[in-house]
């Protein structure tokens, strides 16, 4: 305890500051929460700070924020912060308006303000409280989670347009680290530390954990009800025992099918066909007119069953074969869609159609059936499957369902020689 605190209050001093009651994590770390509109008159909006020719209208002791907040964070201007924060914005406004029910988090605010507050202790019904006065004329600076604070001042400035307003806005309370008395070379490490050394995660968790995402919803359900037929024998199994929920890449030695990425592709090109290849890496927050979650679910899973049954073997010997690769499964998904009853491309395949189009498709991984569409031989002579959905999902796509396609062949028969 220190030499502060070592002392009850019984009255709360008002001539020192905003009182806040606080966690006490260390002298110079505190927790606390707050309306986000009183941390705003503490951490102006930085973008404020970026604009050199309104820093000569601050004050004083605005400019000494300013410049400290640029040694301390990165540049918002010309740089994706921008972009992410605009994102932000909208995501808060859907929390504000109950949208994401419970289905939300945003991380507390890292506060730095490089004076040490008072702080006293008070009994209260249930303990000791720790009390921080915060400075009336307190200015500080976030060491992490400004794109959030950012993002509350665009949603403030333009509210109506996002179906709030600004008294929610200022309202809302917010989580804050306080790092208090500590100089600039700390507030520096710990903006490295907080912003550098996290662990990203992998595509295939930050998919499986995106639950707002319509298309991962279904694909996670698909896993739950698509029935599959192993080699082992052992009869039908659900179709997440042979998907990796976890890896992005599957190693050779693994015994998976495929990744949850690479069966999300499908769906989205089931549900959106050609179209859908532009859609695999970002989120998918509509269905195509005329579709329903039910309707999507359902027919996705009639035809997904009926092309995992049809060549299990070739899923199965995915190290040799071609089938299980991102964009010949996303390829799949964009013929498959043809069959699906919100289809409005003018081109209408039974499933029992689709199954006799993909019948005579060599799946081998070989160049005389795939070079150009899937991937490309390589100086060695070996088959690469080069290219992702974007670069080979068309391609593929003419090969597997255009018979007008001189690919349509090629992926049956051979490629001709001297082509």
């Amino acid at each position: 305890m220190t030499e502060q605190t070592a002392e009850y209050v019984t009255e709360i001093e008002r001539w020192r500051g905003d009182p806040l009651r606080v966690l006490e994590l260390s002298p110079t770390r505190l927790l606390a929460t707050m309306p986000w509109g009183q941390l705003a008159r503490i951490v102006p909006d930085p973008r404020k700070a970026e604009n050199t020719k309104a820093l000569r209208y601050l004050s004083p002791d605005e400019r000494q924020q300013a410049e400290t907040r640029n040694e301390v964070q990165r540049n918002i201007k010309a740089t994706k912060k921008a972009a992410n924060a605009r994102a932000y914005a909208r995501y808060l406004a859907e929390v504000l308006k109950g949208e994401r029910a419970e289905r939300w988090a945003t991380p507390p605010l890292a506060l730095w303000i490089p004076k040490r507050l008072d702080t006293v202790r008070a009994q209260s019904p249930f303990g000791v409280d720790v009390i921080a006065y915060l400075p009336f004329d307190a200015i500080g600076v976030l060491m992490d989670a400004e794109t959030q604070h950012l993002a509350h001042f665009l949603l403030r400035e333009d509210a109506a347009s996002y179906g709030v307003t600004s008294q929610q806005v200022n309202a809302r309370l917010v989580g804050v680290e306080i790092y208090h008395d500590i100089d600039l070379v700390a507030a520096r490490q710990i903006f490295h530390d907080r912003n550098l050394l996290g662990v990203v995660p992998n595509k295939n968790i930050a998919l499986s954990s995106d639950s707002s995402n319509v298309a991962t919803n279904i694909t996670l359900s698909l896993l739950k009800e698509v029935q599959v037929v192993a080699s082992s024998g052992e009869g039908p199994v659900p179709l997440e025992t042979v998907v990796s929920v976890r890896q992005r890449q599957l190693k050779a030695t693994d015994t998976e099918w495929m990744t949850l990425s690479s069966l999300r592709s499908f769906v989205i090109t089931a549900l959106f066909g050609r179209a859908g290849f532009e859609k695999t890496s970002g989120p998918i927050s509509d269905l195509p007119e005329g579709c329903t979650r039910d309707a999507a679910t359902g027919e996705i899973h009639a035809v997904l069953e009926r092309i995992l049954s049809a060549f299990a073997r070739a899923f199965e010997q995915r190290n040799n074969t071609v089938i299980a690769s991102p964009a010949v499964l996303a390829a799949l998904g964009a013929v498959a869609h043809r069959t699906m009853s919100w289809n409005k491309s003018g081109e209408v395949l039974t499933k029992d159609e689709l199954m006799e189009l993909l019948r005579d498709v060599q799946w081998d991984r070989n160049p005389e059936y795939w070079e150009g569409t899937a991937g490309k031989q390589t100086a060695t002579g070996s088959f690469s499957l080069a290219g992702g959905i974007k670069d080979n999902g068309s391609k593929t796509a003419a090969a597997l369902g255009d018979p007008e396609s001189p690919r349509f062949s090629w992926v049956r028969y051979g490629r001709p020689r001297g082509i």
